[in-house]
């Protein structure tokens, strides 16, 4: 007959976690900087995402590396996706070797014009009640209550009335 343990004792089922404090978080940030998907970011580690997932809500320092991690890449595109919205500037350097001068240095400032794609999209989302596609409105009768349609109908001598339901 095996002894019962007391309450606070007892064993823990299913196998160890492969969890590595000292690994997981890192590699799990650095993936994440790479622009990894969660589900990437576990084929990676050789864990399923279910795992990944259980390993987010177990350990906080594993959640806030991939956190921090891909909040750094997404400020990242925000930023870039608001230059493009607004356009911007930048220098280019060209170099071109000529005989009897020698290399020749050109600096040139280029404007890029801003894009309406980006600019729709930023606002989109930004702004989803004024940008949207798709606008609902809704319509309702006196003070609020339903709308009430009504036909008024003449019967012209000689004709059947139509067909109205009471």
């Amino acid at each position: 007959m095996t002894k019962k343990k007391p309450a606070g004792e007892k064993k823990k089922a299913g196998r160890k976690s492969l969890y590595n404090p000292e690994f997981h978080p890192k590699k799990a940030g650095e993936l994440a900087l790479m622009g990894k998907t969660d589900i990437e970011i576990a084929k990676a580690l050789g864990i399923s995402e279910a795992t990944l997932n259980k390993w987010k809500s177990q350990y906080p320092e594993f959640i806030e590396s991939l956190k921090d991690n891909k909040d750094v890449v997404d400020a990242g595109v925000v930023n870039s996706l608001l230059q493009r919205a607004n356009g911007y500037e930048y220098t280019e350097i060209s170099e071109k070797e000529d005989p009897e001068k020698g290399l020749i240095r050109t600096t040139t400032i280029k404007k890029v014009a801003p894009d309406v794609t980006a600019q729709i999209f930023w606002l989109k989302n930004r702004q989803p009640r004024d940008w949207r596609d798709k606008h609902e409105q809704e319509i309702t009768g006196k003070e609020g209550g339903p709308v009430i349609i009504s036909h008024e109908y003449k019967l012209v001598k000689g004709t059947d009335p139509p067909n109205v339901r009471k």
